[in-house]
């Protein structure tokens, strides 16, 4: 089995990450990790550095000086390289969580079975997750949103669907990747599953001093934000805009939620067949009948209600 690509970004947090980089290297099936340094202290890279080093087999390092303007760029270029050598699928994960060991066999399987083209995992908190699990047994009929902090993408949906790079620094970048799969007729094979990771939620602003995490939160707002905003009508949940960009696209019923809606509809109506994502090689999941959403989406985008 040809090892799967793990991307995981990195700006602060070393105890949180060195957990997280020994959960990707245990994983059960074959994995190869793919380090980013967005900017970390030079004792902190140091040790990065050392951990390459450590598993030059397994662990590749990039140090971006000066870091790229924006995480959607930071994924962009991580997995342009994944799929420049051959890599069919990649798990993009933040340096702030924990993993199950078969996190990714899980995620692959339910991919694979059922045609998707991003499936995640779901991030909980501390007193709800259990990583001694011997068995896991994942309902890919069991569907929630997108989560952005551990997922699996295939290089067919990268090929298709690329990460707004104008997101600067990042946030927001996920909530457009997602509006853009659902308005191309998509939203069915993007998804999670109940395969719990734990996140320690905002862990990276957390670790920063206050100037720094005012500055950032600043830019976040002032330009990610800002964007979303002019990109789509209107800020998250109150889109109007059916085409990215395109003040002539605004109309009713094409907010987000609105948008899910129609998803979730398919599924509740049995479109959607679940299967078993068993973290067994011997028990894969199987193809699902569910029918696209093109339809239902396009009605959205032309406003005929």
């Amino acid at each position: 089995m040809d090892a799967t690509w793990v991307i995981m970004p990195i700006l602060a947090q070393p105890d949180y990450t060195r957990a997280a980089i020994a959960d990707c290297l245990s994983q059960s099936v074959p994995t190869r990790l793919l380090l980013i340094n967005q900017g970390v202290e030079d004792s902190f890279r140091d040790e990065l550095e050392r951990i390459a080093e450590a598993h030059e087999d397994r662990v590749l390092l990039w140090s971006h000086q000066p870091p790229l303007p924006s995480l959607a760029a930071t994924w962009n270029r991580a997995l342009d390289f994944v799929w420049e050598v051959g890599g069919t699928e990649a798990l993009v994960v933040n340096a702030d969580v924990r993993l199950h060991r078969a996190t990714i066999e899980v995620l692959l399987n339910c991919l694979r079975g059922t045609r998707a083209l991003f499936v995640s995992a779901v991030g909980v908190r501390e007193g709800q997750f259990d990583s001694n699990f011997d068995h896991l047994t994942v309902s890919s009929g069991q569907r929630g949103g997108p989560d952005f902090s551990c997922f699996l993408i295939s290089h067919d949906c990268h090929a298709r669907f690329r990460f707004d790079e104008q997101h600067i620094p990042a946030y927001t970048e996920d909530l457009t990747f997602h509006r853009e799969v659902m308005l191309a007729g998509e939203g069915s094979r993007i998804f999670s599953v109940a395969m719990p990771y734990l996140h320690y939620a905002s862990g990276t602003l957390k670790a920063l001093s206050l100037d720094a995490r005012a500055a950032l939160e600043c830019q976040i707002e002032g330009i990610s934000r800002a964007y979303y905003r002019q990109a789509w009508g209107g800020p998250p949940n109150e889109e109007r805009y059916a085409v990215k960009g395109d003040p002539s696209s605004a109309r009713d019923g094409v907010t987000t939620p609105e948008l899910q809606r129609l998803v979730l509809a398919r599924q509740d109506d049995g479109a959607v067949r679940g299967d078993a994502c068993t973290a067994t090689e011997d028990s894969p999941a199987r193809d699902s009948s569910g029918r696209r959403l093109g339809d239902d989406i396009q009605l959205a985008r032309r406003g005929d209600q």
